[in-house]
């Protein structure tokens, strides 16, 4: 497995960013796991908050996300929000959607459509990208605790090959940022059985969970191999002056993470 830490950190305009290898090679794929700096948002939501739904002025975040859209070369309309809910429902498009979009109710979407940038929030959740570098189709994926109970991200590579007849060895998977185990406990009350070898118990009907480790494991019975996979192999809990996380700070904002294919 390929992994990622503070040290591949890359700034383009003033906004950090983390950017796959393998990914970046590819003419006609943009792509960038973003972090919490160079925005405009006010504390607790400083700085590049993407997400109108959590207390901050919609002005700023509405010139976060015009920012990315310019640093990034993207139309503003072209980066497609999900309105993610914690669940497994999947968007699929073949066809360029209309100029200004937005979806309520989905944790992952995947496309073959040029010029339409899928958009990932997240203040702790796992954000996960499968391209499928020979047929030119992507997908962004949510993996908060439910979407991972839910095994979101093998449905996803379910829906590729079912779909877009996409190969499993053409894969190409990235896991961006997310809360590590030192940081997430949950009680039994959510704690799935099938999760024990990726966590520890703390006591008390408590466990630590390895979200992006659960992930992983699901990647990998799917036939998934390491080579094929990237990480981004920071805590978001442990890193605040980089992240947003919600389990650390409460009211606070949310990274965007994005992928799609160039005209």
């Amino acid at each position: 497995m390929n992994i990622l830490n503070r040290s591949s950190l890359k700034s383009r305009s003033s906004l950090p960013y983390f950017e796959i290898p393998g990914l970046a090679d590819l003419s006609w794929l943009r792509h960038a796991f973003l972090t919490r700096r160079g925005g405009t948002s006010s504390p607790p939501y400083d700085s590049l908050n993407l997400s109108d739904h959590h207390g901050d002025r919609k002005e700023d975040v509405s010139k976060n996300r015009n920012l990315v859209a310019a640093t990034f070369s993207l139309e503003p309309g072209r980066l497609v929000s999900l309105g993610q809910v914690h669940q497994d429902k999947i968007l699929l498009f073949r066809e360029p959607l209309p100029a200004v979009f937005s979806f309520t109710g989905y944790d992952a979407a995947i496309t073959n459509s040029p010029n339409t940038f899928l958009s990932i929030l997240t203040a702790d959740c796992l954000p996960i990208f499968v391209v499928d570098t020979r047929k030119k189709v992507v997908a962004a994926v949510h993996a908060g605790r439910q979407g991972t109970g839910l095994q979101i991200v093998r449905k996803v590579l379910k829906r590729m090959e079912e779909v877009f007849r996409c190969s499993l060895r053409n894969l190409f998977i990235s896991l961006g940022p997310s809360i590590g185990s030192c940081c997430y406990e949950v009680d039994d009350r959510v704690f799935l059985r099938e999760w024990e070898p990726f966590s520890t118990s703390s006591g008390d009907g408590k466990w630590r969970v390895n979200l992006a480790g659960i992930n992983l494991f699901q990647l990998k019975e799917e036939g998934i191999e390491e080579d094929q996979i990237f990480t981004v192999d920071l805590c978001t809990g442990c890193n605040k002056d980089l992240f947003f996380s919600y389990r650390k700070e409460g009211r606070t904002g949310r990274q965007v993470s994005f992928i799609g294919i160039l005209e």
